[in-house]
């Protein structure tokens, strides 16, 4: 028997309240990471070079400027989708498939990251314009759009030698995220296909 029912009372008291709170946390929700993987450049078609190149991080605005997956349901609205993220930032992402992918073309003597202390003679400079879900009006199941604009610089004078925009609008099967994702997948390797052709077409060759 407790000779102390007074002090229990107050004690309980106090602890009831306190687990009352404890049980109304709510988890947060999951959060989905999604990589882009780079799909191997037909390179048959493509010069080989002999000089090097160092991919600058890309430019974009600041919203584009983050791991949030973006999404335009209105022509004037921007969003992002609710528990889904890049794998990294979106500048480094873009920036990472391209240097995956001229490296896998090995039609190039060397790719790497700018700052990455590796010597190159030209430069790759990418402003990313549009990477996002749209949804024309009226639609249900959105495209995903992506404008990137590439300036080719002889390096490390920053001489421009070439610049070309470069488009891809490719429906999703459904609005679902993963869906999304793999037509933003598609959208990108197109876009980085056409770049390499470029870049390689337009690098030391025309920088003398």
């Amino acid at each position: 028997m407790n000779k102390h029912p007074l002090r229990f009372m107050l004690a309980l008291a106090m602890v009831l309240p306190l687990a009352g709170c404890i049980s109304l946390i709510k988890e947060p929700d999951p959060i989905a990471v999604y990589a882009l993987r780079p799909q191997a450049v037909d390179a048959a078609s493509l010069p080989e070079v002999n000089w090097s190149l160092t991919v600058i991080r890309p430019n974009s605005v600041a919203f584009l400027d983050s791991n949030r997956i973006a999404v335009r349901p209105e022509p004037n609205v921007l969003q992002v989708y609710k528990g889904a993220n890049w794998s990294e930032s979106l500048p480094d992402l873009v920036q990472a498939n391209l240097v995956q992918a001229l490296e896998n073309s090995g039609r190039i003597k060397s790719v790497s990251r700018q700052n990455s202390g590796v010597p190159a003679e030209v430069a790759m400079l990418v402003d990313i314009r549009q990477f996002e879900s749209v949804y024309a009006p009226g639609a249900r199941i959105p495209d995903a759009v992506i404008q990137m604009h590439v300036k080719v610089l002889e390096y490390p004078s920053n001489r421009v030698i070439a610049a070309q925009t470069f488009n891809a609008a490719i429906p999703a099967a459904s609005k679902d995220i993963p869906d999304v994702v793999l037509a933003f997948e598609r959208g990108l390797n197109t876009v980085n296909a056409d770049i390499i052709a470029f870049t390689l077409a337009n690098g030391r060759s025309k920088a003398k």
